[in-house]
């Protein structure tokens, strides 16, 4: 795969309410004989927060594939018609050659040894690509029971269910997509104790205690990298970044939870509560106990995390007030919103009518997004898949990719 990134100057809007609309430019030509790896490149440029103009090399349907293996992500990509302007939107895909230039020789490197710490939902999507990718030694996989049949097969030898056995085989970084809090949270602290980097998805984990493992992760000079713990594979973290760079954060509103999302999409439709929420399960969208999606714990645990991203404060989860959504909940365009006011530190997650919010009342299912204000009045905005394997092992593949390449 070739990828030319250029970073073009593109004028501001000059409605200081209006997203902003400088990002550079990223121009890539990629070889469409490996879709998600493809896709992947695009993804990491997106997150950036550049616009993208991705030339696809192969067939004549190559464009279309490159777009299909980005809505899987929950990138929303633009196929413009000859003569149409490249720069209009996001992501811009059109037809290359069918042959892509050859990649320039990489220099021999060692692989870096990853220790993975679950292998459900999420720990399973990262499995299947360290397997496949030359840049990782894959050294361990932590579950709880090592002879459980798994859509991926452990290869022989590495399934564990000791963490300490697990951090003892020396990896260069954890991994972590546990879904339990308490657990994920001492693994990554053993870890970056160790001086080992830590990849986490998991958001409870890193939001109740994210002040205390940045520190910890700086006193060691390991990286603590949790962007998936955030949106999935939308870029809500790094857009509250990007704003922040900007200037002060005045707000931050957000739709964060996918499981929600699709059980109020359904409840507007008619549907019964029982029945949206089983619908959910069976989309792969909610956990067999829903309760930290319905009570907004895990809105909560998000909020947090952005709330210390962007504007440094430290906000409880438990100190966070949330609505539960039960089947009472209100009829008509609902969200379950997330929302912090930086200069008096007042955050909530609550079920709020959203008609006539463009951005927040049109999100299918567990789409997730984000609105960051700024005190100059500029407006950061980000969407994309909130939930599900797919996007969010997109989201922890992007942050190893990132420690590879440093």
């Amino acid at each position: 795969m070739t990828a030319l990134s250029l970073s073009l100057a593109i004028p501001a809007a000059d409605d200081a309410s209006s997203p902003v609309t400088d990002e550079p430019v990223a121009l890539l030509q990629l070889d469409l004989s490996d879709p998600p790896e493809a896709a992947s490149a695009v993804y990491r440029e997106v997150r950036r927060g550049r616009r993208v103009v991705a030339v696809a090399c192969g067939r004549a349907d190559a464009p279309a594939r490159l777009a299909q293996a980005l809505d899987a992500i929950g990138v929303v990509a633009a196929l413009p018609v000859p003569g149409a302007g490249l720069l209009s939107g996001g992501v811009s895909v059109v037809a290359g050659p069918e042959t892509a230039p050859p990649r320039p020789a990489s220099p021999p490197a060692r692989p870096l040894r990853v220790a993975l710490a679950g292998c459900g939902v999420v720990g399973g999507g990262v499995l299947a690509r360290l397997l496949a990718d030359a840049r990782f030694e894959l050294i361990g996989v932590l579950v709880r029971d090592p002879a459980k049949p798994r859509d991926t097969a452990i290869p022989s030898g590495l399934a564990l269910s000791d963490p300490a056995a697990l951090l003892a085989r020396e990896p260069d970084v954890l991994v972590e997509a546990i879904s339990d809090a308490s657990t994920g949270r001492a693994l990554i602290r053993a870890a970056l104790a160790r001086g080992v980097h830590v990849v986490s998805a998991n958001k409870q984990a890193v939001g109740g205690d994210l002040p205390a493992l940045s520190a910890l992760a700086e006193a060691s000079g390991a990286r603590l990298l949790y962007s998936a713990s955030v949106g999935g594979g939308a870029p809500l973290i790094e857009t509250v970044r990007r704003a922040r760079a900007h200037g002060e954060v005045v707000r931050i509103e957000a739709v964060l939870n996918g499981t929600c999302n699709f059980i109020l999409n359904r409840l507007s439709q008619g549907v019964a509560f029982d029945q949206a929420l089983d619908g959910a399960r069976v989309a792969g969208f909610a956990e067999e106990d829903p309760s930290a999606d319905l009570t907004g714990l895990d809105a909560a645990a998000k909020l947090s995390i952005l709330a210390h991203e962007g504007a440094g404060l430290i906000l409880p989860v438990e100190g966070i007030g949330r609505d539960t959504l039960d089947a009472q909940a209100p009829s008509g365009r609902v969200r379950q919103l997330a929302r912090l006011e930086a200069a008096s530190g007042i955050a909530s997650v609550r079920l709020a009518a959203v008609d006539g919010d463009r951005l927040f009342a049109d999100l299918d299912d567990e789409w997730n997004a984000l609105r960051v204000t700024t005190a100059d009045g500029r407006v950061f905005t980000a969407r994309g898949r909130g939930a599900g394997r797919i996007p969010t092992t997109e989201s922890v593949w992007a942050d190893l990719s990132d420690l590879a390449a440093n």
